[in-house]
């Protein structure tokens, strides 16, 4: 397509190179200023859904930060995100609200540096900032927001690059609030469990089908997708034949931001011991010879008459608007589920982020990908993708590449 994607495509040769941070507030000076809490003055009354909070006060006591506001705070009204770049560690917590006065100063004995400002109108960010993993637990009561952060505890393994842990309590922050990803409330994904019905896709070691393996996949993604916030729509729920053109139909309809179809690989029966591995394709005519074969088993049940030409002038012009975008979704995707899996199964191979004629994806008017979750022929890959553990690190690995794709692509 003459299109340059080597600036992701060299980001995703090393699986330890990290993306570039989403844009923050800009830092403050720190300097110590501990004062201690007066007692709460506040009704205990909802915040309305459509108020925008005015925050009154900002306070420290120890490690400790106190926020108050001009009614008491609900979780409905905060967002929190974590992000570790090149071992730069942030916690970051955003509020539905305004800031009308000169922030106080916060100095944190466990942390580098504390800076609370107004990121833009109607939201203020709290970001919290350390050359280790910062352990902060906030908590609401009786309106009034407390971030406690903690020294590191020993035994603690660092979290992934992207996690979620915000609670609320009425004496004590036990109770865990709904995990969600800063982006996910307005994002709709649909997931597409390939084959169905009649169509049972790829059998393969043990007469494994692979249909059968990419609903449960397909199922487990959506319940971790919908825990950080997002809207998901399946395309089948159960072991039904869908056309393929319905499939991005369906996801036009629900106006899908991404649509993100579920497969799984086969190969000739003379290399079933060999060929292994994840990939993830985005749409265009295919570029190579096993991009072409994929291709061509996934296309099974689609009905065509066209020519080679005629098809592959056809795909082009459809994705043309979308093909950068589904690029960048795939590699993120590509690299979320290779870094999950390979914490436990450090042999998984990384097939790679290619490009190929899927017809599932044609007509999608969103970022649009199809992952192979590995070779249904291969008998350790085959046992693994029908393992539960195995599908839930798979799921999780998708759902970071899909945070990922959103603090990228603002």
């Amino acid at each position: 397509m003459g299109l340059d994607s080597k600036t992701y495509e060299s980001e995703l040769a090393s699986l330890t190179k990290d993306r570039p941070k989403p844009k923050v507030i800009s830092k403050l000076k720190v300097t110590q200023n501990p004062k201690t809490l007066p007692k709460s003055q506040y009704k205990k009354t909802a915040t309305p859904n459509n108020k925008t909070l005015k925050i009154r006060s900002i306070k420290q006591k120890n490690n400790t930060i106190i926020i108050k506001f001009d009614v008491p705070l609900s979780k409905s009204k905060m967002l929190f995100f974590e992000i570790n770049r090149n071992n730069n560690y942030r916690d970051i917590y955003d509020f539905k609200a305004n800031l009308n006065f000169k922030a106080p100063k916060l100095s944190l004995s466990n942390i580098k540096s504390a800076t609370i400002a107004q990121n833009r109108a109607g939201k203020v960010r709290l970001v919290l900032t350390d050359k280790n993993k910062i352990y902060s637990n906030a908590y609401i009561r009786k309106g009034t927001l407390f971030i406690e952060v903690q020294k590191n505890p020993k035994g603690v393994k660092k979290a992934p690059i992207i996690s979620h842990k915000i609670v609320t309590a009425s004496k004590k922050p036990t109770t865990k609030l709904p995990q969600k990803s800063i982006y996910a409330t307005s994002k709709i994904i649909v997931i597409d469990p390939g084959h169905g019905g009649k169509d049972s896709g790829a059998v393969g070691y043990k007469k494994y089908q692979e249909k059968n393996a990419v609903l449960k996949i397909s199922k487990t993604l959506k319940g971790l997708l919908k825990k950080r916030g997002y809207k998901v729509y399946l395309t089948r729920d159960s072991d039904k034949f869908i056309k393929l053109s319905k499939r991005t139909h369906f996801a036009n309809k629900k106006g899908a931001d991404l649509f993100i179809s579920i497969h799984v690989n086969a190969s000739p029966s003379a290399q079933k011991l060999t060929l292994k591995g994840i990939e993830t394709f985005f749409l265009s005519p295919a570029k190579t010879e096993k991009a072409k074969r994929i291709a061509a088993k996934e296309n099974r049940s689609a009905v065509t008459n066209m020519n080679s030409m005629s098809k592959n002038t056809l795909l082009s012009f459809l994705n043309k608007t979308k093909i950068v975008q589904s690029n960048k979704l795939a590699i993120d995707i590509q690299k979320g589920m290779l870094t999950k899996v390979r914490k436990k199964h450090k042999d998984v191979r990384d097939g790679g982020v290619r490009e190929a004629p899927f017809w599932v994806l044609v007509g999608a008017q969103m970022p649009a990908v199809l992952v192979e979750l590995g070779y249904i022929t291969n008998p350790i890959e085959a046992d693994r993708i029908f393992n539960p553990f195995y599908q839930k690190s798979l799921a999780e690995g998708i759902v970071n590449g899909v945070n990922n794709y959103f603090i990228n692509n603002q």
